[in-house]
């Protein structure tokens, strides 16, 4: 399972990172938190934090995807 979210973020950074959500909420400190997909029962969210894009899942997994301008990549946060 883990391995197949981890192919889904891989081309989530790759093919468009920032499309469009399927809906968005205002929590906590008014951090926007979008819903972007579902996929086998796993639902995917995104929120933005200092500049960089956090991913997580229904299921508790959680990246950060960074950029330094030049390169794009994902650190799995446990």
């Amino acid at each position: 399972m883990k391995k197949i979210i981890l192919v889904v973020l891989v081309g989530l950074m790759f093919s468009g990172c920032y499309n469009d959500a399927q809906s968005s909420e205002i929590l906590g400190n008014g951090f926007q938190v979008e819903y972007l997909f579902e996929k086998d029962g796993v639902k995917m969210y995104r929120f933005i934090d200092g500049g960089r894009s956090y991913y997580f899942t229904s299921k508790g997994e959680t990246i950060s995807v960074q950029s330094n301008g030049k390169s794009t990549w994902g650190e799995n946060i446990k």
